[in-house]
């Protein structure tokens, strides 16, 4: 073997996106990062290895405004760009480009971690590992080290505390915890795709095969021919045995049951399947659970449900907590057990690093929480996000020479401003960055949205024949709003106005009001007179109850800030052999999928909502409301301008852009996405300064942008007054944009 010793400012050991994630955050911030992976790609449980699909906090799209920022949105947008269609092929050629296009990350691919040396019980001094394909014995050194391989193998071999199993329910008062402590996990799974080769295919099982009617399966769980990758997410085993341990066995167990599946589909006569055949199965298991870290804090159930608002957060989740039973697809119980919180919910720095060594970091599903809130935090998306709230931590640290707790308690505001500063996904998190330039300045802008109107000519009737609802921010005051409907008989609408709650929700909460309001036989405008002053800006949920003498209108154009729902249950609660609801919320009944981008037609006088000054109230995403500029787009340019009373020497303009954060995209093949590109992002602008004559200098023209956060670099200058001129959107009928920052 030949030998190689690789010293860098941060080892990230793992490379599904968690630890992608990391390295990225890591190296955009200056530090020299070695990546380390111990398969030939690069997606970890959604490389094409293992197919699935990326879910994040907005749960398939059940909550709002809640897809990920950050790295893990760059990449959701890209792909989105390239890959509508969810080729695991191209999601892992992408993967690979991002990272081979960092040159501050050294990759190192095939490479299994062998061994870690300490040095002294609480300080990783190295760690070595193999590439067998290369025949190299590699040994990594850095400051810290970040553990993102699922299993925690770098944290176990360097004695890092653990837990494995069930939690009792007293250990954490958590309600979905069993009495007694076990060994039980979460079971592993192997995927399957088809095809539809247009003749007939035969299938002879192979002998290994289950036959499922001898087994629960046919009977508890949903078996369907047109079913493929993740449809078949139930496909589970190993919750009674070890993950890591036994994981060649729980493979040959979950092919048994593929094929066997597969046989039950084209032979059992109950399917028209003569056409289909397996395009692809599986052949690397993906685990679900394995070893969880103890860091400072354990995240638990209570933390999720109640949607703690942690002051150390430093990213969100918004999966249900979703408990598999142990037994897998052999149990007559339903597949999941779900508590669903009313949005996101905040993870804490303190879960993210371990409480016995020093240097060690922990990203994706073996970070410090219980059993119980595993359930939620190890969807790939929320795993993502932990990976750059590490990368930009351990960045942070190489710099200022601390270590993961002496960051806590000594560094964490400002690394805090750090990951909000390069778009890292916090929640309710405010830009204070005192070197931002923007902060200073009068802003001015050719137009604003003043008022809210989803009236279009194109509006067509929808009947009352639910409850249907609408959201709107309210900013400052609301003074009456207009509804535009026609009855067929004189009649009245029940119009109901809530709060939201938290800010971070976008369900009915509070009532403030509730009106009858008449309806004549016309098509009509009618008023509701709602007079709501909060003492903050923040959203009002408005239900309009079922009436079917009566419709409404509904547009066919997204409005920045506005949301319309219907009362209609997801599809998981319609699925009581996959899915129990042992905690049920709102989010779960007032739904936003089938009619996104499409509004209820209704008027309110006057808002503030959009005001340029909302450039500078520090948030970057819909948090209490929208927090953005946002004008009417005809095709005529629209410009932001900037202006000092001092001249500002300036090198840097950062600008993040409204990338519509409430649309759900994915990786693969969950549901197809119509656009390339996200219509609201501002596609050509250009950036401009004042010089000492008053002229107007271009200083960067950006054509066919599809990215949510720009930061353009440029020679430095001095200046009084900045400009950007937008000339095109991808496709929005209005310009919106959430920051620009000035350094």
């Amino acid at each position: 073997m030949q030998t190689e010793s690789q010293t860098a400012d941060v080892t990230v050991v793992g490379g599904g996106l968690a630890g992608i994630c990391a390295a990225i955050a890591a190296a955009r911030l200056g530090s020299q990062v070695n990546l380390i992976q111990n398969r030939g790609l690069l997606g970890g449980n959604s490389s094409s290895e293992i197919r699935v699909w990326v879910a994040g906090a907005t749960k398939h799209g059940i909550n709002r405004y809640a897809r990920e920022s950050g790295i893990m949105d760059e990449l959701f947008l890209e792909n989105q760009y390239r890959n509508p269609d969810g080729n695991p092929y191209f999601w892992d050629a992408l993967l690979i480009e991002k990272v081979r296009a960092e040159p501050n990350i050294h990759l190192f691919l095939n490479t299994q971690i062998e061994t870690v040396t300490m040095a002294d019980p609480e300080t990783i001094h190295e760690i070595s590992g193999t590439n067998f394909t290369t025949e190299t014995n590699y040994t990594f050194s850095s400051p810290t080290f970040i553990d993102a391989t699922g299993d925690g193998t770098v944290a176990f071999l360097a004695g890092a505390d653990f837990h494995f199993g069930r939690e009792a329910r007293s250990t954490y008062n958590e309600q979905l915890a069993p009495e007694v402590a076990d060994d039980d996990l979460l079971g592993s799974s192997i995927l399957f795709y088809t095809k539809d080769v247009g003749h007939p295919v035969k299938y002879i099982k192979p002998a290994f095969a289950k036959d499922i009617t001898q087994t629960p399966i046919v009977k508890s769980r949903v078996v369907q021919p047109d079913g493929s990758g993740c449809d078949y997410w139930w496909i589970e085993y190993g919750g009674k045995l070890n993950t890591i341990k036994d994981k060649e066995a729980i493979r040959d167990e979950l092919w048994a049951v593929v094929y066997g599946i597969w046989d039950y589909i084209k032979n059992s006569g109950k399917y028209d399947a003569d056409n289909l055949t397996l395009e692809w199965v599986g052949s690397t298991v993906g685990t679900r659970e394995s070893r969880r870290f103890m860091g400072p804090y354990v995240l638990k159930e209570k933390d999720i449900e109640d949607q703690t608002e942690f002051p150390d957060r430093v990213a969100f989740g918004g999966w249900s907590i979703d408990i598999h039973p142990a037994e897998g697809m052999y149990t007559e119980a339903a597949g999941t057990e779900d508590a669903v919180p009313d949005g996101v919910y905040n993870i804490p720095y303190r879960s993210l690093y371990s409480r016995n060594i020093k240097n060690l970091f922990l990203a994706g599903r073996d970070i410090s929480v219980s059993h119980v809130a595993l359930g939620t935090t190890r969807v790939m998306a929320t795993c993502a996000t932990l990976g750059e709230a590490v990368g930009t931590a351990a960045a942070y640290c190489a710099q200022h020479d601390l270590l993961p707790n002496s960051l806590y308690e000594e560094a964490f505001k400002d690394y805090q401003q750090v990951l909000l500063k390069q778009d890292g996904p916090v929640m309710g998190l405010r830009n204070q960055d005192p070197l931002d330039r923007a902060k200073l300045a009068t802003i001015t802008a050719s137009h604003t949205l003043s008022a809210l109107n989803t009236n279009t000519p194109d509006a067509e009737k929808y009947g009352l024949d639910q409850d249907v609802a609408f959201l709107f921010p309210v900013d400052p005051a609301v003074h009456g709003f207009d509804l535009r409907v026609q009855a067929k008989t004189a009649s009245q609408l029940t119009v109901e106005a809530y709060t939201t709650g938290k800010p971070e929700n976008y369900i009915p909460a509070d009532l403030i009001e509730t009106f009858n309001v008449p309806v004549s036989s016309t098509d009509q405008w009618v008023n509701v007179p709602l007079n709501f002053t909060p003492d903050t800006p923040q959203n009002v949920f408005i239900i309009i109850r079922h009436n079917p003498a009566v419709s409404l209108y509904r547009s066919d154009s997204a409005f920045q800030g506005i949301l319309s729902f219907v009362n209609k249950p997801v599809q998981e609660l319609l699925q009581p052999k996959l899915h129990h609801f042992v905690r049920q919320s709102p989010v779960l009944e007032w739904t936003n999928q089938m009619i996104a981008r499409k509004n209820f037609v209704f008027k309110v006088a006057d808002t503030q909502a959009f005001e340029p000054s909302k450039l500078q109230n520090g948030y970057v995403r819909p948090y209490g409301g929208p927090n953005m500029w946002a004008t009417t787009f005809n095709g005529a340019s629209e410009t932001l301008q900037y202006d000092w009373t001092q001249p500002q020497t300036i090198s840097q303009v950062r600008l993040t852009l409204n990338d519509d954060l409430n649309e759900d995209l994915i990786n693969l093949h969950h549901h197809r996405t119509p656009f390339p590109v996200i219509p609201e992002l501002a596609r050509d602008f250009e950036v401009l300064a004042q010089d000492a004559n008053g002229q107007w200098q271009s200083l960067v023209h950006i054509i066919n942008n599809r990215q949510r956060q720009i930061i353009l670099d440029f020679d430095p200058l001095t200046t009084q007054a900045l400009k950007v001129r937008f000339d095109a959107t991808n496709g929005s009928k209005q310009l919106s944009l959430f920051e620009i920052r000035v350094y």
